[in-house]
């Protein structure tokens, strides 16, 4: 006996949640690529302050403070990764053992 597949078929209905992810993946990956300048990657602001889980104003301070360098283009302001880093590593306060 053969079986019939409808689009409510829990089967189906996984495939196309995980064909949503995928697509919703790619997505990102291709909004959030930035090609390398002179073997330098840059980040947007938003994307700065979304990865260190704090708001944008607190971007700004640390702009302000002088605390990390960026670049300001036409008004969008651009953080290298390496600039990042630098910052990060600067701030790090290991554990008391």
């Amino acid at each position: 006996m053969k079986e019939t597949v409808t689009a409510t078929d829990p089967r189906i209905m996984r495939l196309t949640a995980q064909t949503d992810d995928i697509t919703n993946m790619c997505q990102r990956l291709k909004d959030e690529y930035h090609p390398l300048l002179h073997g330098r990657r840059f980040i947007t602001d938003s994307m700065l302050s979304e990865f260190l889980g704090v708001c944008r104003r607190t971007t700004q301070y640390y702009r302000d403070r002088g605390l990390i360098p960026y670049y300001r283009l036409d008004g969008k302001i651009l953080y290298a990764e390496e600039d990042i880093e630098t910052f990060l590593q600067s701030n790090y306060r290991p554990k008391f053992g």
